[in-house]
């Protein structure tokens, strides 16, 4: 009984520091100071927003590139132009 409660204790400290040591990292990540409005901004959102955006503009030039039918061509650039304006409402949503 008493190697499972060292077992128990050990592990877990082992998983709190793991935690510890992730959440400055995540939080240099995902928020940004800012010094004139003096306040925190999540930028995790704009960032994926940004990433799904340069894969989907890789997806439609693939397509275009390797002759793809009209309608998968316009529904890439359907898809391009969501996000755009996904992030362009984000943006002004922030302001």
């Amino acid at each position: 009984m008493s190697t499972k409660i060292k077992s128990l204790l050990s592990s877990t400290v082992l998983a709190g520091s793991l935690i510890l040591s992730a959440a400055p990292v995540m939080a240099r990540e995902y928020w940004h100071w800012y010094e004139k409005d003096h306040r925190w901004e999540h930028r995790a959102n704009i960032r994926s927003d940004r990433q799904d955006l340069a894969q989907a503009k890789r997806q439609l030039e693939y397509d275009r590139a390797h002759h793809a039918g009209r309608r998968t061509i316009a529904q890439d650039e359907a898809r391009v132009r969501d996000i755009e304006r996904d992030i362009r409402a984000d943006l002004h949503a922030q302001r």
